[in-house]
């Protein structure tokens, strides 16, 4: 019996982990939600220092400088640099292992619902290249060891883009709590916005069949909205309508 791989994309707080819980409730556990094992990152608290690192140096950007300010900005820099190549590198590693468990469970014909996928890790490692968290040749680098890696691994049959608003991101951040994330709910700050403008134009180029979800007019934690999903998946992959029968 054929297996399925769908992931779900979208920007920080698009809804992803719920929606991929959803999917498997509503196949009966045909699908299983994979959720991303990124436990190293949480437990050294990576997240929270980029995100403070990458937002000290965005403020400092533009503004004029003194010789005296020269040197604490270079070391704001530096700290952004570390962290921006530090996340990227961990997350990256990571989600490469989480590869060979989703090809095991697709090998023994489970199919799954994925909350993001290691092909998202390109506009992430993108936007902290195009605002200097990333310098060029680490850049580079990692783009060469994307290729490298990447031969003959399980691909997704779908991927669900989730597209939200940066304020309707930015409340549910605020929502959901979660110390690490507050510097992004903040006004001034673009980092999700940044993050948008490179969604849109990777999933449409991103080689792979996809779903695009307008999550302010479809609410999936709705019967309702689910049911929408559910029917653009089967209309978009052959097949699935018996996961959810």
């Amino acid at each position: 019996m054929d297996s399925f791989l769908i992931s779900v994309a979208g920007n920080i707080a698009a809804g992803k982990s719920t929606l991929t819980k959803a999917l498997e409730r509503r196949s009966g556990g045909k699908i299983i939600s994979f959720l991303e094992q990124v436990d190293y990152v949480k437990k050294h608290g990576y997240l929270g220092k980029y995100y403070k690192a990458v937002s000290a140096y965005d403020r400092l950007k533009g503004t004029k400088l003194n010789g005296e300010d020269a040197g604490e900005f270079l070391k704001v820099k530096l700290e952004a640099e570390y962290w921006g190549y530090k996340i990227q590198e961990t997350y990256f590693l990571s989600r490469l292992l989480d590869l060979g468990v989703l090809h095991e469970l697709l090998r023994e014909g489970q199919s799954v619902a994925q909350d993001r996928s290691i092909y998202e890790d390109q506009i992430f490692t993108k936007n902290s290249n195009n605002y200097e968290y990333i310098t060029d040749e680490d850049y580079r680098k990692y783009l060469d060891l994307f290729e490298l890696v990447m031969n003959n691994k399980p691909t997704p049959d779908l991927i669900i883009y989730l597209e939200s608003d940066v304020a309707a991101l930015k409340n549910r951040i605020v929502g959901r709590n979660r110390s690490e994330e507050s510097e992004l709910a903040a006004p001034e700050n673009t980092y999700l916005s940044n993050l948008n403008d490179l969604y849109r134009p990777w999933i449409m180029k991103c080689g792979h069949p996809y779903l695009i979800i307008d999550t302010e007019s479809i609410d999936f934690r709705t019967n309702d909205g689910l049911e929408q999903v559910v029917e653009g998946i089967v209309r978009a992959v052959p097949g699935t309508e018996r996961l959810f029968k």
